[in-house]
């Protein structure tokens, strides 16, 4: 025990007085002093904004993210005090003495404990003092607990340093190699994230075991408390227990059994470490004489030589042609150091079965496959596994730039006659090469994935330009700023910190606000490769960037030439002093650089700045907060309809631009007169505006953000006008890629070479409108605002006569002539009246001639392929067309069958197609989703143009995605409610619902138990990132995660329960009765559009009396279940049939918009039943709808074959909080 002490207080008296240790202190006390006081930063920043910032879910997480990037310091603490003896060879010395193994190992390693969980306390105290930060969002923080401070620390911190510190001590022990510890490190986070990424690919929702196996806490985390509510995260600590929480028992399990782990290092440890310098010896000894014996095989003699009598003269050369042989030689000889090292081919495994895992799974949704094209492949290697490489590329700097001193050999060396010239470029040469070798097995990984996957369209081009024309000159840049701070910082480890410190800065000082590009370090814009459009706009910004900051890397690298350590004189002081003695070998070679920087620089500022207008995120939340301040009074202003529209187009696609002109009739459809007329131009694309009647200009705001015109003569209720105007889009230089700009600069993509889509809000677009305002509660908070105004109540007076969609018309005719490159195809809603060629341009003309359609409309342009057929509709043939990218031909026959049982379900069961074709429009994977327009739906390539469904309950997205869009020509392009609370509902839940419909009759309704456990677990992870509060369904505003999965659900749920045809029957009536509202103002209507008032009265009145309580449950509150299977036994009857008993447990709750809930009284439809076939396969072998209460109760089943499951609600039609304790297995006695 005396030994024991000794060491200990022997490593905390050493590591105490190292300024190191309180560095680690102050830094974790920085980061979460970020987390709470500011809501930019931390791994909460991207939750939502209404969870505490220092309440105790938020507290734990912080710790799990500071633990997991914390890696780095407990193997500097944890490796270096167990290597310290053998650095020093002071191991010869102390092990010679009766020193006991488990004193001196525990000594050391509870030393390394206690000084890390130190360092790590700097968490407590910063969060603490962050609270009290002057400008913390106090919306955000909760009281100080100190039980909210201290679980946390004791449950995660204490168990995370203590297994992976034992992990960490035991492989330097073992291994006396700090690089080994540090590789070590890196492969367990690179193994981690290969478990998560195929985790969250695969969309499992048996979460118990992912859960429990997490030894960084991502998972867990996940698991334990993804579907807390708002509420229970600013109150709950992640329960210790085997009861509490909608994961029983595994965060409990899970920390048993990481400390179990690491007692288990430590345990094999204390029996391997080799307590003696003869079994310390031995190991380097056989080196020794391996190398002996290699040099005598190589030589054909004894190692040992004769010296010569006579020793040759020497001549010293110091010319180009040496200094050139130098840097090949050391070139080589570090290359091959590298390259050779069981370490380095160990990391290239790990990055290698990283790329392979990442590929397999890579583009899935909904854990369904995609084709694994390149960029597919390509992607695998950029964020996680570019990390890796990053740091991979940091710990070899800091090896290259030390490894002299490390092994004593720096007094020879630098005794050598060798520039600095050499020396540096070697190194960087040697970075380099390992770098391109695991570039090039990336490639090789993505290509093998290929072709193990059945995908053989290999593209070496593209691969060659993502890996070494874009990824490699960032590399190589790293390299340089990695060794230019190696070589300025006085110790290895300090170097590692500043290097990876100095990567993880950027998106640090991003989410600050601090947005440019060139002032990022090592930054490059934003960009997405797409199959339609390549690079695209976006290989000039990239390549300036790349220029730029390679340059000023270079002069960097220049610097550390010039600094480099020589000599016994190794202060920063002593070597700046030298190199300004010497200014002609560095100073023209920087100033070069920095030359190379500023045009390249000066020239990105001209494009992104000058020619472009640079929007920070910052900046567009204050011209949203001034928008709302000046001109929210007008909203309500009296504005007439546009009843028709009629424009000419020019698509420009070789210069990303569109110019437009044409004409809106102008209505004024109110009871009083219109006085003037009101524009957003947020786009800043109104060229011209003219009336057919007197007007004047009264204001345009800066930036023409809101312009007004004053009629000099009013316009009467019922009158029409005409607006005359001239509108477009120019793409001048190119953009910073990291921001979009309200005028558009990048504008997102919507302009491309190939592949342009953008819509009305390029054209004038009249009022003002309350969706440009900043509807995050944090943000508006920041910009001084106040809570923003919801939506209307339903009969609102105003409100409920205003088009949801489209404000400022209620149905429009419409007629557009297109023009476009002669080289694509140009299209729009309506039906093709005729096309034309003139001057080398292509011309399409489309009308919808009497067809009234929603003012929503869009234009498209590209080169496709297009395949056609005829579906024969009820009122007449329907023409359905796929317009592709030739490359893309795999799912076109997935689109025209489901567009084609869409048409089906929707004619028979509510009204005919209004129009005569559906076409569906591929663009570029710039924005991922499917828009429905008039006849007309522009599809995202990256969705189900690739889709590869490989097994038989794969969900079909691509089937789903389309007769979700196709019911949009239903429900918003016939059926459309007003501008109030619940309208989206009418909209988007009941397209939902005739997705689901189609695709339960298309695959049956065991497939659709995937599907809804899909609907459950978005809209159960949705609620816990509400902004707001959530609503009911027939009161929701802007919250798709109810309207979209959570309405869909329930809208399944009640088909099931109260028969299909009843439900089809209640909206058939509401949508021949609404339908085309304010079409036509003579039809003696009020003017106000429908509301989910109707909605519901149409459902009870189709509904039986013991369904009206389940109608309340699910539109008109929020209600969820706690459900679940206790047991289940069976036995073999006589007669060779088996009877079941099943004990299931049934509750309910009512919860308020925040999450708080309270129990409410049951008496609810339940599915109980017994299945065949292993969990997730199973078969049903005998369902029955029960009417339960809450509590316990019993069922009894006699099936024909041997069960194997049992349970409550096994397909998830309710909204139960913990559906995975649904089913359990079945006991056979």
């Amino acid at each position: 025990m005396h030994q024991f002490l000794e060491f200990l207080r022997f490593e905390l008296k050493l590591r105490f007085k190292s300024p190191s240790t309180y560095v680690y202190f102050f830094m974790w006390a920085a980061f979460a002093f970020l987390c709470v006081a500011s809501e930019n930063f931390g791994p909460v920043s991207s939750q939502s904004g209404k969870v505490m910032l220092n309440g105790p879910w938020a507290m734990g997480y912080n710790m799990f993210g500071a633990c997991m990037f914390g890696m780095i310091v407990m193997a500097a603490i944890f490796g270096t005090s167990i290597l310290r003896d053998f650095q020093r060879d002071t191991f010869q010395l102390l092990f010679t003495k009766p020193v006991s193994r488990l004193s001196y190992l525990g000594g050391r390693w509870s030393g390394s404990m206690l000084v890390t969980l130190f360092a790590f306390s700097g968490l407590l105290v910063g969060a603490w003092l962050g609270t009290h930060a002057p400008w913390a969002d106090q919306a955000r923080i909760g009281p100080n607990h100190l039980l909210w401070y201290l679980q946390p620390f004791l449950a995660i911190v204490v168990v995370q340093v203590f297994f992976i510190g034992a992990l960490f001590f035991a492989v330097a022990a073992l291994t006396r190699s700090l690089f080994v510890v540090y590789v070590q490190g890196v492969a367990l986070f690179v193994l981690y994230l290969i478990g998560i990424t195929a985790f969250s690919a695969t969309r499992s929702t048996e979460h118990f075991w992912s859960g429990i196996l997490d030894p960084i806490g991502l998972q867990l985390t996940r698991v334990v408390s993804g579907y807390w509510s708002v509420v229970e995260r600013n109150s709950w600590l992640f329960p210790l227990d085997t009861t509490s929480g909608y994961a029983p028992g595994v965060f409990l399990y899970n920390r048993l059994l990481w400390l179990g782990f690491g007692a288990v290092v430590l345990a094999v440890l204390a029996v391997l470490f080799p307590m003696s310098v003869e079994a310390l010896g031995a190991r380097s000894q056989g080196r020794r004489a391996a190398k002996l014996r290699t040099l005598e095989q190589v030589q054909g003699a004894p190692a040992r030589t004769q010296i010569a009598t006579r020793l040759p003269v020497v001549h010293p050369r110091d010319d180009l042609g040496t200094r050139w042989r130098q840097f090949l030689a050391l070139a080589g000889l570090r290359t091959r150091a590298i390259l050779k090292a069981v370490p380095f081919w160990a990391l290239c495994g790990v990055l290698f079965a990283f790329i392979v895992n990442n590929g397999y799974y890579a583009g899935r949704m909904s854990g369904t496959d995609v084709w694994p094209v390149t960029y597919l492949m390509l992607e695998s290697v950029e964020g996680n596994a570019y990390l890796f490489l990053v740091i991979v590329t940091a710990l070899y700097a800091g090896e290259l730039v030390w490894r002299e001193r490390d092994v004593r050999f720096d007094g020879i060396f630098d005794a050598l006659p060798l520039r600095p010239l050499p020396d540096a470029a070697s190194k960087l040469a040697a970075l380099t090469a390992a770098q391109a070798v695991m570039l090039l097995l990336s490639m090789l990984g993505g290509v093998l994935m290929q072709t193990v996957l059945g995908y053989h369209h290999y593209e070496p081009l593209l691969y060659f330009k993502e890996l070494f024309v874009l990824i490699l000159p960032q590399l190589v840049g790293f390299s340089m700023l990695a060794l230019f701070v190696q070589t300025v910082v006085p110790n290895k480890f300090l170097g590692h910190a500043i290097v990876i410190g100095l990567w993880v800065i950027v998106p640090i000082l991003y989410n600050f606000g601090l947005e440019n590009t060139l002032y990022l370090p090592g930054a490059t814009p934003g960009f997405t490769y797409s199959d339609m459009n390549g690079y695209g706009h976006y290989v000039p910004a990239l390549f300036w960037s790349i220029l730029y900051w390679l340059a000023i890397f270079a002069a960097l690298g220049v610097l550390s030439m010039a600094l480099t350590r020589r000599g016994a004189e190794t202060g920063l002081r002593r070597r700046i002093g030298a190199a300004l003695r010497r200014p002609s070998g560095w100073l023209p070679a920087t100033l070069a650089c920095l030359c190379v920087a500023a045009a390249a620089g000066g020239w990105y500022y001209y494009n992104t700045h000058v020619l472009n207008e640079f929007l920070s995120s910052k900046d567009r939340r204050a011209i949203q907060a001034d928008y709302e301040r000046r001109f929210k009074r007008y909203q309500n202003v009296p504005l007439p309809k546009v009843t028709a529209v009629d424009t000419a187009v020019e698509i420009y696609p070789e210069r990303r631009s569109f110019e437009a002109t044409g004409t809106y009739t102008l209505q004024n459809r109110g009871s009083v007169p219109v006085t003037q007329l009101h524009f957003t131009d947020i786009n800043q694309s109104l060229r011209e505006l003219s009336f057919d009647r007197p007007a004047h200009l009264v204001s345009r705001a800066p930036r023409g953000l809101y312009v007004i015109y004053a009629l000099d003569t009013p316009l009467q209720p019922g009158q029409t006008m005409t607006l005359h105007f001239k509108v477009g889009h120019d793409s001048r230089g190119f953009t910073d890629g990291r921001v979009t700009d309200f005028s558009g600069g990048d504008a997102g993509g919507k302009f491309a070479y190939n592949g342009t889509f953008f819509d009305l809000e390029f054209f004038p677009v009249l009022g003002y409108q309350p969706g440009n305002e900043l509807d995050d509660p944090r943000r508006r908070r920041e910009q001084g605002l106040g809570p923003q105004q919801e939506m209307a109540r339903r009969g609102d007076p105003v409100q409920s006569r205003i088009n949801l969609f489209s404000p400022n018309a209620d149905w429009i005719s419409f007629r557009a002539v297109v023009g476009t490159s002669g080289d694509q195809t140009a299209l729009a809603p309506g039906y093709l009246q005729k096309e034309w060629r003139k001057d080398g341009r292509r011309y399409f003309e489309y009308s919808m001639g009497q067809q009234p359609m929603q003012n929503f409309f869009a234009f498209v342009s590209g080169r496709y392929a297009v395949h056609k057929e005829v579906y024969p509709g009820k009122e007449g043939p329907i023409n359905l067309e796929v317009y592709y990218h030739p490359g893309h031909a795999w799912n076109i026959g997935t689109l025209l069958a489901s567009s084609r049982a869409g048409l089906a379900y929707n004619e028979a069961h509510f009204s005919p197609f209004q129009f005569r074709q559906y076409r569906i429009l591929e663009y570029p994977r710039y924005r991922s989703f499917a828009q429905s327009f008039p006849n007309t739906v522009p599809f995202s390539e990256a969705l189900g143009f690739i889709q590869r469904r490989r097994k038989d309950d794969d969900v079909d997205f691509a089937y789903f995605i389309t007769t979700h869009e196709l019911g949009h020509q239903w429900w918003g392009h016939q059926l459309i409610g007003g501008n109030v609370e619940g309208s989206n509902m009418m909209s988007e839940t009941l397209a939902e619902y005739s997705a689901l419909m189609a695709l339960k009759h298309q695959y049956g309704q065991d497939y659709m138990r995937k599907v809804l456990r899909t609907e459950l677990d978005s809209y159960l992870r949705g609620r816990t990132r509400e902004l707001r509060r959530e609503r009911p369904l027939v009161l929701v505003q802007n919250e798709p995660y109810v309207w979209y999965n959570k309405g869909g659900l329930l809208m399944y749920t009640l088909a099931d329960y109260m028969g299909e045809d009843k439900v089809n029957a209640a909206l058939r009536d509401l949508l021949l009765r609404r339908r085309y509202a304010n079409a036509d103002p003579a039809d003696g209507r009020d003017g106000s559009y429908p509301d989910t008032r109707e909605f519901v009265a149409a459902l009870r009145a189709q509904a039986p009396a013991d369904l009206q309580a389940f109608i309340d449950d699910s539109f008109e509150r929020i209600v969820l279940y706690d459900n679940r299977a206790r047991s289940a036994t069976a036995h073999k009857l006589a007669d060779g049939r088996y009877q079941v008993t099943l004990q299931v447990q049934a509750g309910k709750a009512q919860a308020d918009g925040d999450g708080n809930e309270t129990p409410a009284p049951m008496d609810d439809l339940v599915e109980v039943g017994v299945f065949e076939g292993a969990a997730g396969k199973e078969k049903p072998l005998a369902v029955r709808r029960v009417r339960l209460g809450a509590g316990q109760r019993d069922f009894t089943f006699t099936v024909d074959r041997l069960p194997t499951r049992a349970g409550i609600d096994p397909y998830n039609k309710l909204v139960d909080r913990i559906a995975e304790d649904n089913l359990v297995d079945v006991s056979l006695q």
